[in-house]
């Protein structure tokens, strides 16, 4: 039976929260709530209970629930999203990615989780387009011409899907707001053709006219091009820390820690420098899908 990576990743996520709720909180006497304070508090004689809460083990009863609520003091905004995440984590056995699961490496599900909770995404990508933005024809024309050897038809077309359906946060009632920082090499190779080309920079106009989505080519002019294909997932909440994914041919490489985080940031900060504005990105890839037209 395969691992639900996504319920998982949201058990982690929780654990995180509510852990940094803890820290922050006190007791009378003005020290700092200790995990052994908590489950004295749920009648327990040992923190096991809660330490696996904390690590994204399992999820907090609602009889403990109530509890915690007390014990840590919560004010009304973190207890309305610590409950919105317990909630949404718990139901989350029935979202859409877990159809792939054994199908597609773990890691590259639990980054769909992610993706799908963050609050805002930016993307680093080198000569190639984000899967989010890639059209079916784009995401097909690449999978069968780079994997295709080892891949059978049938899951070149699963892969398609899956890109497909990534592309739902767009249409969320409150979507991420994306920034695609990629080079301008991604506009111009001609995966799939011409007639695939036109289609997708067609797309891409379409999507960059979102209020929430911005995109930013970095030019043949620039000092130095797009080198690695990296995420910086950021999420609502001001005790969820965010996170960077590098992509590889078997998945998905994770980077958590604060200092590894800050350091992606500094590169995603060098390739905002290097990349046009959003308007004038827009302009160049209008300005190469009549070029493709006319040639």
């Amino acid at each position: 039976m395969a691992i639900n990576t996504a319920a998982m990743a949201a058990r982690e996520r929780y654990g995180r929260a509510l852990q940094e709720v803890r820290r922050a909180a006190r007791l009378p006497s003005g020290d700092p709530v200790q995990q052994i304070d908590v489950a004295k508090a749920l009648g327990y004689k040992s923190y096991h209970r809660v330490s696996q809460m904390e690590r994204g083990l399992t999820w907090p009863k609602d009889s403990e629930w109530k509890i915690l609520v007390k014990v840590l003091h919560m004010d009304l905004e973190t207890r309305v999203r610590l409950e919105t995440m317990r909630t949404e984590g718990k139901s989350i056995g029935n979202a859409w990615w877990t159809a792939f699961e054994g199908e597609f490496p773990e890691s590259l599900i639990q980054f769909v989780a992610y993706e799908d909770a963050a609050h805002r995404i930016t993307t680093c990508a080198a000569n190639v387009l984000p899967s989010l933005l890639q059209t079916e024809k784009y995401g097909r024309s690449l999978t069968a011409g780079v994997a295709g050897s080892v891949l059978t038809p049938d899951a070149v077309e699963r892969s398609v899907e899956l890109r497909r359906n990534r592309r739902g946060i767009f249409a969320k009632p409150n979507p991420p707001v994306v920034e695609f920082i990629f080079s301008e090499a991604a506009l111009r190779q001609e995966a799939g053709g011409k007639a695939v080309m036109l289609d997708q920079l067609d797309s891409l106009i379409e999507d960059g006219s979102s209020r929430t989505v911005s995109l930013r080519v970095v030019p043949f002019s620039a000092v130095a091009p797009s080198m690695y294909m990296v995420h910086l997932l950021e999420f609502g909440g001001a005790d969820e820390k965010p996170i960077t994914a590098f992509d590889s041919m078997t998945g998905m490489t994770f980077q958590k820690r604060p200092k590894e985080v800050r350091e992606n940031r500094h590169y995603v900060e060098a390739m905002r420098k290097l990349a046009m504005s959003h308007l004038d990105s827009i302009a160049v890839i209008k300005n190469i899908k009549k070029e493709l037209s006319s040639a």
